[in-house]
């Protein structure tokens, strides 16, 4: 209920051409707005125009507040990326709306536009060879496209694969160069990026629910490592590098994408669903009704909800108005947060003993707030689950979760959280419950055939989980942080070559 953000959210189209049979702007912005929940401060394009130049767009707010046009104030055009954004690394501005355009001087050199989902870790490392000069925001998406500008490289290929082995932390890419449309994904595959085509056109994009959006045939994952090239020749795929192991954030699954999304041949609704079974054969007990807290927890409930035997109800309805920025409420008002975000279903909560289902506890005090005013509406009980396990760590990878001290569950014991927040009873799934919950999704194997040795190793083998225990991480944050600080080869200015991209 505490909504944990991501950064962002990206596409890339390119349609071959002379097929005039879509109007890419238009698609973009439709791909966008199927992204919208992994960004709303802002939105934003870049397309090539009819002599090759890129030309782009960015502004504040949502895609449809932002590009109330579908993007016609830009040139029509085969190829474009679009970008939405939430604020992890540089704060909500203009100047940090992606896409990132560079290069475009005087025709002194070729132009890249980037739109990037993730963080790097080592960003600050990079950023050091850079001029300042050249620096109009503070976001890593611009030190990734400055030093794809500026590496030693005659190609952008060439400098893609210079600057590779250097980055540090998570990060799906969308670029524009040349005349062609790429799309990266780092080797540890933390963020999602996949393929899909209509016709012989092709589409890059964080999530495959905008492919259903628009139409599209969903082709396949970007594999972790893998550089995707596309232009009129259709579409040429390599493997930079391969790593032992994959770390897909597992709160892609638990929260951030879609419902309809498909992420490692898994479709999330499918697998919150297995959550909500899992929880209740971790943690029975007896109630009248389960309750999810909207939207995202609803599955896990549903699923809950079949397990136990119990009936299911939507007892909280979500305000859908309830972020508008024109409310402004006084400090009364602030205090009754969750009476403005949620109304309650007084009669299927008075004298009910409830179990209430949410996604995530984060820092406890908006979830302490709907306790209380369960209470107030006459809840006899309740049982608070939570279908991720306890949030023990930041996390350093484009989710906002807060500081170790922030965290409910960091230094406290179960007993301890719950009674801060003053439910009845509190469960939160286990590690183990998690992985096999997750392979159950696919149908691998019964959730009872797995120990939980094997569980965890499963969990281990795909995702990062370092959020809940730091050797969930694939690698040690804080000791990548100055990692490439001394082994880039930038070129000075004045010798960039140009050349085929």
């Amino acid at each position: 209920m505490e909504r944990l953000r991501d950064a962002c959210g990206v596409v890339g189209i390119y349609a071959q051409q002379g097929d005039n049979s879509i109007d890419v702007r238009s698609y973009i912005t439709l791909a966008l707005t199927a992204l919208q929940h992994r960004g709303q401060e802002s939105a934003g394009m870049a397309v090539y125009d009819k002599d090759g130049e890129i030309v782009h767009r960015v502004g504040m707010g949502k895609v449809r507040e932002v590009f109330q046009d579908s993007g016609k104030s830009l040139p029509l055009t085969h190829c474009g990326i679009g970008h939405v954004r939430y604020s992890t690394t540089g704060s909500s501005c203009v100047e940090n709306a992606g896409p990132f355009v560079v290069g475009a001087r005087a025709g002194q050199y070729d132009s890249i536009a980037l739109a990037h989902n993730g963080d790097l870790i080592n960003g600050a490392a990079l950023r050091t060879h850079l001029s300042e000069v050249e620096l109009s925001s503070t976001t890593d998406s611009e030190i990734l496209a400055l030093l794809l500008l500026h590496t030693d490289g005659q190609t952008l290929r060439e400098r893609i694969i210079a600057t590779f082995p250097l980055l540090r932390g998570s990060y799906s890419l969308v670029i524009l160069a040349g005349g062609k449309l790429y799309a990266l994904r780092d080797p540890w595959g933390m963020r999602p990026l996949c393929i899909g085509r209509i016709s012989n056109n092709w589409i890059a994009v964080s999530e495959s629910c905008a492919l259903e959006r628009l139409g599209a045939t969903y082709v396949r994952e970007v594999a972790p490592g893998e550089l995707i090239t596309i232009d009129e020749d259709g579409i040429h795929a390599e493997l930079l590098v391969k790593m032992p192991r994959q770390s897909l954030c597992v709160f892609e699954y638990i929260y951030f994408s879609d419902a309809t999304s498909q992420l490692n041949g898994r479709y999330t609704y499918l697998v919150r669903e297995a959550l909500g079974r899992e929880l209740a054969r971790e943690y029975p007990v007896e109630a009248d009704l389960v309750v999810p807290v909207p939207d995202s927890s609803i599955p896990a409930a549903l699923g809950y909800a079949t397990q136990a035997g119990i009936p299911y109800e939507q007892a909280i309805i979500k305000n859908r108005y309830s972020d508008r920025t024109f409310i402004k409420p006084d400090q009364h008002l602030r205090e009754k947060e969750v009476d403005l975000k949620f109304n309650m279903v007084k009669p299927k909560i008075d004298g009910a003993r409830l179990i209430i289902v949410d996604d995530s506890i984060v820092r406890g005090n908006t979830m302490k707030r709907l306790v209380s005013a369960l209470r107030h509406y006459g809840a006899k009980e309740i049982h608070l689950r939570s279908s991720s396990p306890p949030l023990r760590h930041p996390c350093y990878f484009g989710i906002d979760i807060p500081r170790d001290k922030e965290l409910i569950a960091s230094g406290r014991s179960i007993e301890e959280v719950r009674q801060y927040i003053g439910v009845d009873s509190l469960g939160y799934l286990s590690l183990a419950g998690l992985g096999r919950a997750i392979n159950h999704a696919r149908q691998e194997q019964l959730p009872e055939e797995f120990d939980d040795q094997t569980a965890i190793e499963r969990l281990h083998s795909e995702f990062c989980y370092g959020c809940m225990e730091t050797r969930g991480w694939p690698f040690d944050p804080l000791a990548a942080t100055t990692h490439g600080a001394r082994t880039l080869n930038v070129l000075p200015r004045d010798v960039v070559m140009r050349g085929q991209q």
